[in-house]
């Protein structure tokens, strides 16, 4: 027999190439690349109109879309990218090269059947109800004074009031405006049921702009519409479908035609407040009330002074008399008076504060604004250096005040990433070098935090919950007269320049930083070659409309040192960019057009290099002589292919790396970088990564994200901001039992955040899996299970630290806790007690959860999702002797429930859920429910009911809402209002 598979294997060598001539003749490249191109052109015009239908239901009708859906859009830009290139490269190549391309034909042509079927599988059903909330709560401090306190009740009666829409609050600068019209938004949260949607205006504010970020607060993408008139009437429409909304412009300084914002002030149930120095904007809007917010009396001024100063700081007669007369300076302006005693604490020595009066009082006082500025300014002198050296002293200033000054570069109300705005100050030398990044981060956080510490800037959180810090319009205006002179910035950031800034006008010899942030730009003169031989700091981060910078453009700035071009549309870099011999930090993060970029061999102080999210196809010629990087940022680049061989191990240095995840490196180069403290790469095997997890241990690497197999997909894939303190192993489309030889199929012990993708080789029991692999179940705290076959049960008691689950497309799957196993945990294993987030998809066997050992533990869970489970019956299982009690979830804040044939209930009806901080309630596609234990309602006295406190939304089928049973008939009418009722066609 063998013999003669051995002939016929000959025979087919002998005669395959000719039958695939044979084939390629009679049909021909041509005819079969115009059956791709037909395929291609149906499949885009499918996905053109999911898109937009998805678009138009996410914008208007608050829904979003789902995964399977979103992931197919991916799949289509994919393939038709990848067509586009097999097109390109057929056309190089000769008639006898094109039949080795016969596979990848047949490939994309199988593929795109596959994903013309799926589209008709999604049967009309592209969105789910979004989650919707009625604002969050503003960061603020204490109000100070009667008449603020008066303030604040004024505008809250005057808000439920039918007859007033539009309330102004005016003052001048650092008087409290902002303070005030936050703990309004805070209270009527609190207080009533209205949506509150806060949006920063700004002094150089652009209509457009201003549009964009309404639309963001209530839901609203307009990205795509370019005419005022017509996001406008978006606007308009999205805002007149929403009822008891407040909607709060702070830092208007000048008049706003409120028919470009979609007439706020003229819908049905929405209110708008704003916030200005100037009455006379209040009266050109046509505010129907108005509140003066005046400076604080001198007693409310003292004690607002002693409050900030702390308890720690005992003053005796004397000083505290001195300390008065230094308050009576601050001329009862809250924003100096909190800043004076920040920068004051702990100081008792009675020559201190006789010295901070008579500095205080020798400066020149002019307008009111001057004043103001003499107090800041004095708070700035107070950073003084920690050691008296002549090196930590640049330009007269101290690093903590250059890192104070550096931020004013930033545009007004501009929230600053702290990760960002520390690699910035490591790139500018104001942070002193340690041995380790980690350990330079640290004693950046440590510097902004004083400076939060003194009120010179103000800590805040950006959407995505990173950690930030924004300056206020009075202190940044301070920054800015300091840095007229020396240093010399200049700071042009979001002013919707017409023209790019002309040489000699603001291009000067003398300068030293300029900033151009988000400025509209959208070219730079041919030809031009600013002359600023000082100029180590150039910001045009935001200038999306800019494509070309002219190739003269950097041959007179010899000490540049830091070049941000982040989120600009530049195609290429020019060649002068070459000569920069002192740059530091070159910044082309999401530069998506970004190609070229010339030879970086002369940057040999280069030391951080981001080329995250371009398009580059290679590295820039001359990286193997970038001895000095320490940071290098690849990460999504999705067309770089592959890195020269041996070129990490030049970069010795390297502490920070981000590798793009097609690109699979020989472990050993990465082994030889000993500095490095963040890994992000893709490897090939489980052995690999067990090469540099377990020697990491040894080494310095603290955070890691390691692809194993192929590239996985995109929603699972982690940003650089995300990867920080965080060990994340993902195992795409890998044989988890596969053995090569003797080598032990071990990954790694200490992981903290697996994905399992796509892969083959799982039992029916996950924990044995994770033994196999050498994972330690107790040291996760996220989960992800993504279309692994053959799982019937997820954890045991060993999972203890688990924070989040997310399992979609597992068809065997029947549990997700080993009930037996829980059983036999020690008392001190408290499984899901951290457990906050739990996501099912379309696992069609799932019949129970399995937590019904549990439900003691779960005081921390807040969203439940649990979607297309056909076999489920029942959500939360309960112990008989438990079936009349009342099960507690504290925390739980969203339910969500979709396509569950055979769900009977979420709980057994004779129990009673207790959910006081539930908020929003989907209920789709589950004909068999008929009580909503969750809405188990609190009682008021012994004869009411009321709504959970924070409920927001009840979303159901009408017929659903009708069949359902109550414990008291009253239940229903209290529930209605918060109810949204469609039909399943709306989905």
């Amino acid at each position: 027999m063998i013999p003669i598979i051995s002939a016929a294997l000959e025979l087919w060598s002998a005669i395959a190439p000719h039958l695939v001539n044979t084939v390629i003749s009679c049909f021909g490249f041509s005819g079969i690349l115009e059956s791709l191109h037909e395929k291609s052109k149906r499949l885009t015009d499918i996905a053109s109109d999911v898109e937009k239908e998805v678009n138009d239901l996410e914008n208007l009708q608050r829904k979003v879309r789902k995964t399977e859906v979103a992931s197919w859009l991916e799949d289509v830009t994919r393939i038709n990218i990848e067509f586009v290139n097999l097109q390109r490269d057929l056309s190089q190549q000769n008639g006898f090269m094109n039949r080795f391309r016969w596979g990848q034909v047949i490939r994309l042509s199988s593929r795109f059947d596959e994903l013309l079927q799926q589209h008709k599988d999604f049967h009309g059903s592209l969105v789910l109800d979004a989650e919707i909330t009625r604002g969050n709560p503003q960061l603020t401090t204490k109000l100070f004074g009667k008449a603020f306190e008066k303030n604040v009740e004024n505008i809250l009666q005057w808000v439920v009031d039918e007859k007033i829409s539009t309330i102004g609050i005016y003052g001048f600068g650092g008087v409290g405006k902002t303070t005030l019209a936050k703990h309004v938004h805070n209270l009527l949260l609190e207080r009533t049921e209205y949506r509150v949607y806060w949006v920063t205006v700004s002094r150089d504010f652009n209509i457009n702009k201003l549009q964009d970020d309404i639309a963001k607060v209530i839901g609203l993408n307009i990205s795509d519409e370019n005419g005022v008139d017509q996001r406008a009437s978006l606007l308009n429409q999205a805002l007149s479908q929403k009822k008891d909304l407040v909607l709060i412009l702070d830092d208007v300084w000048h008049n706003i035609d409120l028919e470009k914002l979609g007439n706020p002030h003229h819908l049905n149930g929405c209110k708008l407040i704003i916030t200005t120095r100037s009455l006379e904007v209040c009266r050109r809007i046509g505010c129907h009330e108005l509140i003066p917010v005046q400076t604080l009396l001198e007693e409310e001024a003292w004690n607002l002074f002693k409050e900030i100063l702390g308890q720690r700081t005992t003053l005796t007669r004397q000083v505290e008399e001195i300390a008065n007369d230094v308050v009576k300076v601050c001329g009862g302006l809250p924003l100096g008076i909190v800043t004076m005693a920040a920068s004051m604490r702990g100081v008792t020595n009675i020559h201190v504060w006789n010295n901070t009066l008579t500095e205080l009082n020798s400066l020149s006082q002019g307008d009111w604004e001057d004043s103001v500025f003499v107090v800041l300014k004095y708070s700035f002198d107070r950073l003084y250096p920690k050691y008296n050296r002549e090196d930590n002293i640049r330009n007269g200033y101290t690093n903590l005040q250059l890192c104070f000054l550096y931020c004013s570069l930033y545009p007004e109300d501009y929230k600053i990433d702290k990760g960002i705005l520390i690699s910035k100050f490591i790139s500018e030398k104001f942070i002193d070098q340690r041995k380790r990044r980690g350990e330079e981060y640290d004693l950046g956080h440590a510097m902004l935090d004083k400076l939060v510490n003194l009120c010179l800037l103000e800590s805040t959180r950006l959407r995505n919950g990173s950690e930030a810090v924004k300056m206020h319009d009075l202190v940044r205006n301070m920054a800015l007269k300091i840095t007229r002179d020396n240093p010399k910035f200049k700071v042009l950031a979001r002013l919707s320049l017409e023209e790019f800034p002309h040489e000699g006008e603001h291009w000067t010899e003398d300068l030293e930083k300029m900033s151009l942030m988000e400025s509209n730009i959208s070219e730079i003169p041919e030809g031009m070659s600013p002359n600023c031989p000082k100029l180590s700091t150039l910001f045009l981060k935001g200038n999306a409309r800019l494509k070309v910078i002219p190739d003269s453009f950097f041959s007179l700035m010899s000490s540049l040192c830091v070049l941000d071009l982040t989120c600009t549309s530049i195609t290429s870099l020019p060649n002068s960019l070459s000569g920069l011999k002192s740059l530091n930090s070159l910044i082309l993060y999401n530069c998506c057009y970004l190609e070229f970029v010339p030879c970086l061999g002369e940057l040999k102080e280069l030391r951080e290099l981001d080329l995250s999210l371009t398009i580059i196809k290679k590295v820039p010629e001359g990286m193997e002589n970038l001895v000095n990087l320490k940071y290098l940022s690849l990460y999504g680049a999705r067309f770089l292919k592959e890195l020269p061989p041996m070129l990490l191990p030049i970069f010795q240095k390297l502490q920070y790396l981000y590798l793009p995840p097609r690109v699979q490196v020989a472990v050993e180069e990465i082994e030889s970088l000993k500095h490095l403290e963040i890994l992000s790469c893709q490897v090939k095997d489980v052995y690999d990564t067990n090469h540099i997890i377990r020697r990491s241990g040894q080494r310095n690497i603290t955070s890691f994200d390691i692809i194993i197999g192929h590239e996985i997909e995109e929603i699972y894939q982690f940003s650089p901001e995300l990867l920080k303190d965080s060990k994340r192993i993902a195992m795409s489309r890998c044989n988890l039992m596969k053995r090569e030889g003797n080598k032990e199929s071990l990954v790694a012990q200490e992981i903290e955040k697996l994905s399992i993708l796509r892969c083959v080789g799982l039992s029916s029991n996950f924990p044995d899996d994770l033994q196999r692999l050498g994972i330690s179940p107790r040291s996760l705290k996220s989960l992800s299970i993504y279309r692994c076959e053959g799982i019937e049960c997820i954890v045991n008691y060993e999972f203890s630290s688990l924070e989040r689950i997310i399992l979609e497309y597992l068809p065997n799957l029947s549990s997700v806790v080993n009930d037996v196993a829980v059983g036999l945990a020690p008392p001190s294993i408290k499984l899901f007690s951290s457990l906050w987030k739990l996501v099912i998809f379309h696992c069609p066997k799932i019949k129970t959860l399995g937590l019904g050992l549990l439900l003691d533990n779960l005081r921390n869970l807040k969203y439940i999702e649990i979607v297309f489970c056909d076999e489920i019956e029942e959500i939360i299982q309960v112990a008989d002797e438990r079936k009349g009690g009342v099960v507690s979830l504290p925390k739980l804040e969203h339910l969500y429930l979709s396509h569950l044939p055979k769900l009977k209930s979420i709980c057994p009806d004779e129990a009673k859920m207790h959910c006081v901080s539930i908020r929003n309630i989907i209920l789709s596609r589950c004909p068999n429910v008929k009580k909503l234990p969750l809405l188990f309602l609190p009682s008021v006295d012994d004869q009411s009911y009321s709504p959970p406190p924070n409920l927001e939304k009840i979303g159901i089928e009408e017929e659903s809402w009708d069949s359902l049973k109550w414990d008291d008939p009253t239940h229903k009418k209290i529930l209605r209002p918060f109810v949204s009722l469609y039909s399943p066609d709306d989905e």
